[in-house]
Formats: C-alpha cells, sequence, structure tokens
C-alpha cells in the first residue's frame, strides 16, 4: 500500500510542535497513550557519536567553550522554525560556540526541549562531521542550516 499520509496533517503537527513559544500539553484521547508537554524553547546539542531513533547520541564534553543544556548559548530561539512547506521546515535562529581548545569530531545533533527534565525531540546524523575546530573558532549553525523533514511520515 502507498503512503497514507496527508501531508496538509504533517505540516499541521510538525507546526505545532515546532513553532509555539510556549509550554502546551498534548492530552490523547480515550483510546489510551500518555499526555505530553511541548516544553520550548529548544536548544541544539553536539554529538560524537550519533545516537538512534530510540537511544540518545554521545554528547560533547562541556568544555572546549561548548555548553550544554538549557542556555542562551545553543537556544534556537523563542520560536525554533518558521512555518513548514512540503513536510520541512528549518531553524529561524542561528546557534554558536566559541572554541577555547581542540574539539573532538562532531558527527550527529540533537534537538531538546527546556523542560526541567529535558526531553529529546529530534536528532540526526550532519552532511558533513565537524573536524579541525581549534582555540578561537566559532562554530555556527546559520538561520535555515537545520532541517526537520517529515516529508516521509
Amino acid at each position: 500500500m502507498a503512503s497514507m499520509t496527508d501531508q496538509n496533517r504533517v505540516n499541521a503537527i510538525i507546526q505545532a510542535l515546532f513553532t509555539s513559544s510556549a509550554a502546551f500539553t498534548i492530552t490523547p484521547g480515550s483510546g489510551g497513550g500518555s499526555a505530553f508537554t511541548v516544553t520550548p524553547p529548544f536548544h541544539l546539542r553536539l554529538m560524537t557519536a550519533q545516537g538512534s531513533n530510540t537511544a540518545n547520541g554521545t554528547e560533547m564534553p562541556t568544555e572546549y567553550g561548548y555548553t550544554s543544556g538549557s542556555v542562551t548559548s545553543n537556544s534556537l530561539g523563542t520560536t525554533f522554525c518558521a512555518a513548514p512547506s512540503a513536510g520541512t521546515m528549518s531553524n529561524s535562529n542561528a546557534v554558536s560556540w566559541s572554541a577555547t581548545n581542540t574539539w573532538p569530531t562532531i558527527t550527529a545533533i540533537e534537538i531538546w526541549d527546556a523542560a526541567g527534565t529535558p526531553l529529546r525531540w529530534l536528532q540526526g546524523a550532519l552532511t558533513s562531521n565537524i573536524t579541525g575546530v581549534v582555540n578561537g573558532d566559532t562554530v555556527q549553525f546559520a538561520a535555515g542550516a537545520v532541517t526537520v523533514n517529515a516529508s516521509a511520515w
């Protein structure tokens, strides 16, 4: 059977999840399931080993000028993405770090929320690994550089 996804619904779902600037809770109907809360702003984390769809990657150590968690330096902004088109959307704000030493190779990124116990929402490999970062370099993900692709849902 061919894909039965309605792309308009996919766009509506990812827009609701990633463009809100305020926390909100989604509660399933009487069919079961658990409620969950979407807690923006979202934060970009750098990984030295990629995770999977069910396990977190290995985050870069919080040294070398890299900071992790719900801090300003890795925040994707009050609204993470602009409205989606054809099931894809990209980050609206740049994120950057200034290296204070030689970095290990960065192979992947993850997007986490700002909940009291942060939750991972997205993960994926970089198109090209980040290598050769030394003291004084700036690592930046420009606006539009991180793409959420739900077109195949």
